[in-house]
């Protein structure tokens, strides 16, 4: 086992030869140094496997019959080591039977020279695999840098998402009473859920789902957001809050870009509500039969009337938003049509009627509706952000309205 042996001048890389008979290694050698390359030898397989592990040759010659261990073996091994890294293994060979060179590719060998060897031969084998190999080693460079752009861009979204939902949702009442499921398709949601406690005692819920995906989609959510709190904590009327929001999404949005949203706002008493629906899934006020105390049904479906926010320069809100009469523990529930759109593996839709039968199933119509979305859709993955909320109307939901209005 010879180790490398310095040229003059700029060397084109370092070559194993692997060879038993020490003739041959010697006029490979020879051969391989008019060609520029610094070159070191191994006897059998398994001394070509420990050196290529310790120098990381450019290039291997590989004779296929030797003692201890053979060729084919030999580069099988090198070539696990490898990896995904491109090292050329050139087979030193009197094989002239197909079966043979077959054999030698099998094992990991890239090409293949006979004995004798002629220089000619040896220069445009050497060539060839270097175009191979330095076009294997630029793209293992770009698919790293590639990679490394990519995590970059992840912990870049990342933070940019935490800050992103601190601001937006920082200032959403928190109670027992609320469940809401926001599921975004990729890091950023287009699906948003701003809540808020007028200072008359009243209750402002706006379930908004912007064009598409991703953070395309969610660009609209901060000004939305900052036109939401600022009305609310005001008193300001729905109405007069959806204009405004729609006249700030009509300047910023991109052309193509709107907002499809329910706003529900519940007054201080608990008996009436008003539900204004643009675009979205059909707004549930489910309640307990008339016949039967056990039994949830839905009260009144409030589907949508208006044009989506951001499109026009006026704002479509009228007719009024839809009145609702309150019952005690009545319950309201919203969702994203990420959620009525989501499929199968069969390509089925979740649908409308999956989703008013889930959520009239059981007095937990978030659990229920979850629970069912998961086991319809299984391991299909979601195309769209989605999202699911449930408000029960009892007492207990306005404490915590004002407890965070004080805070």
């Amino acid at each position: 086992m010879q180790i490398d042996k310095a040229l003059t001048g700029d060397s084109r890389g370092l070559a194993l030869i692997v060879d038993d008979l020490p003739a041959n290694r010697k006029l490979l050698e020879l051969l391989l140094e008019q060609e520029n390359y610094r070159t070191i030898y191994a006897e059998d397989g398994s001394q070509a496997v420990k050196l290529y592990k310790e120098h990381h040759p450019d290039i291997i010659f590989m004779d296929v019959m030797m003692p201890v261990m053979d060729g084919y073996e030999a580069a099988r091994r090198i070539k696990t080591v490898a990896g995904s890294v491109f090292v050329p293994i050139i087979f030193l060979t009197t094989l002239s039977e197909m079966d043979g060179l077959v054999k030698c590719l099998d094992a990991g060998g890239d090409d293949f020279i006979s004995k004798p060897f002629k220089r000619e031969v040896l220069s445009a084998k050497i060539k060839a695999m270097e175009r191979i190999r330095d076009l294997s080693r630029r793209v293992a460079e770009q698919h790293q840098k590639i990679i490394e752009q990519h995590n970059r861009l992840l912990l870049e979204q990342t933070a940019a998402e935490q800050v992103y939902n601190r601001a937006v949702t920082s200032g959403n009442i928190e109670s027992a009473h609320i469940q809401s499921l926001l599921r975004a398709a990729s890091t950023f949601s287009g699906d948003m859920l701003l809540s808020a406690c007028g200072p008359d005692g009243s209750m402002y819920f706006l379930l908004g789902d912007f064009t598409g995906h991703g953070l395309t989609a969610a660009v609209g959510v901060l000004p939305t957001a900052e036109v939401f709190r600022a009305m609310t904590v005001k008193g300001f009327p729905a109405q007069e809050i959806l204009i405004s929001i729609n006249s700030k999404l009509h300047r910023v949005l991109p052309t193509g870009m709107f907002l499809t949203a329910c706003m529900v706002v519940i007054d201080k008493q608990m008996k009436h509500a008003t539900i204004w629906n643009a675009g979205m899934p059909d707004v549930l006020v489910l309640g307990k039969s008339t016949a039967d105390a056990e039994v949830t049904v839905v009260k009144q479906s409030v589907s949508s009337k208006y044009l989506a926010l951001g499109i026009l320069k006026i704002a479509d809100v009228l007719p009024a938003p839809v009145p609702i009469a309150l019952e005690p523990g009545c319950r309201i529930v919203m969702c994203s049509d990420g959620l009525t759109e989501a499929t199968n593996i069969a390509g089925q839709e979740f649908g409308k009627q999956r989703f008013v039968s889930a959520a009239t199933e059981s007095d937990n119509s978030f659990r229920s509706v979850i629970e069912a979305l998961e086991q319809f859709c299984g391991t299909q993955p979601y195309a769209d952000d989605l999202s699911l909320v449930e408000i029960e109307c009892v007492s207990g939901l306005l404490l915590a309205g004002v407890e965070q209005r004080n805070k």
